[in-house]
């Protein structure tokens, strides 16, 4: 009776196919871990303050998201959602970049662009009350979220946008965050149109906030001629840092044609008189051969001055007030 082999002879052959099914099918022991799993990673790192950690396991979370089947996504977003009202700022933070990932699904096809924007609308009014958090980047990546319903924009991201233009501490980095994603989403809405021009009028603007808000306003691919009329009134503040920002969008901006003659008869005067800015001027002198109110004809970018650094010297201000 021939004996069974003993366990001892056949362990040595059992670990060799286990060693050779690794090295050729690694893919069977490498499965890709869920979103929930990579999401709890994040918020582990997070709270343990490992910025880098954290930064890579955003990265990795990110990636998997934008490759997951839609279901997935639903089966996660509870979890995303619950991170976005978490105690800890970073977890916050990590949570709503989740939700831009989300929003910017796409494929070589496009055939996943805007796939999981259904998903996310019923969130906005839990969303958009980051808008008013105590951390400014959040402020803004909350802005982000709510300009990434780009494809077919709901009344319900509006609302909230509109509205923090007009809080007494909108003008800063997230005042024109918001105007970014305004004039990307509608600018041809009435409401949005009135906010944004009454943002860039406000009083209280600082240049950089409003010299922000003049290219968030420029680069759109959606004009408004009420915006931009609004932009061209304020070529003569006493602001040169301000000026020569507006003179180097204009070729980007679309005016109605008495607006544009006008302009073009105030450059002359600016590029000709020795009395101005030499920043100011020279962007005048540059423009005024090649700008033809066309927007999709512009003067050549490379050839514009740079705009003149704000002087600790002049107002703080637009209005010419220190």
């Amino acid at each position: 009776m021939r004996r069974r082999p003993s366990s001892r002879m056949v362990l040595p052959a059992e670990l060799f196919l286990v060693a050779v099914t690794g090295l050729i099918l690694p893919a069977c022991a490498q499965t890709p871990p869920p979103l929930t799993v990579l999401l709890q990673t994040c918020t582990d790192r997070a709270n343990a303050g490992d910025t880098a950690a954290t930064f890579n396991a955003v990265l990795n979370l990110a990636e998997a998201l934008g490759k997951a089947p839609l279901s997935d996504i639903k089966d996660v977003l509870p979890d995303i959602m619950q991170a976005v009202d978490d105690k800890n700022p970073a977890v916050r933070t990590l949570a709503l970049d989740s939700l831009v990932a989300i929003e910017s699904r796409s494929n070589p096809d496009h055939t996943l662009r805007g796939d999981a924007l259904p998903l996310l609308e019923p969130e906005i009014p839990r969303i958009a009350a980051h808008l008013t958090d105590d951390d400014n980047h959040i402020r803004s990546t909350t802005a982000s979220v709510l300009g990434g319903f780009v494809i077919k924009p709901p009344d319900a991201v509006f609302v909230p946008l509109i509205a923090y233009l007009k809080r007494e501490d909108a003008v800063s980095p997230v005042g024109s965050s918001v105007v970014f994603d305004l004039v990307r989403l509608g600018p041809q809405r009435p409401a949005v149109a009135a906010a944004i021009i009454a943002f860039i009028s406000r009083p209280d603007q600082t240049p950089e906030s409003l010299v922000s808000s003049i290219d968030a306003i420029a680069h759109a691919q959606t004009h408004n001629e009420e915006i931009d009329t609004a932009i061209v009134h304020d070529l003569d503040i006493p602001k040169p840092s301000v000026r020569t920002a507006i003179i180097r969008v204009l070729p980007e901006l679309q005016l109605p044609d008495d607006v544009f003659t006008a302009t073009q008869t105030r450059l002359r005067q600016i590029a000709a008189s020795d009395q101005e800015d030499p920043a100011v001027r020279a962007a005048a002198s540059t423009i005024l051969p090649c700008w033809v109110n066309d927007r999709h004809k512009p003067c050549p970018a490379f050839t514009l001055p740079s705009p003149t650094p704000a002087s600790p010297s002049e107002p703080n201000d637009i209005t010419g007030t220190a």
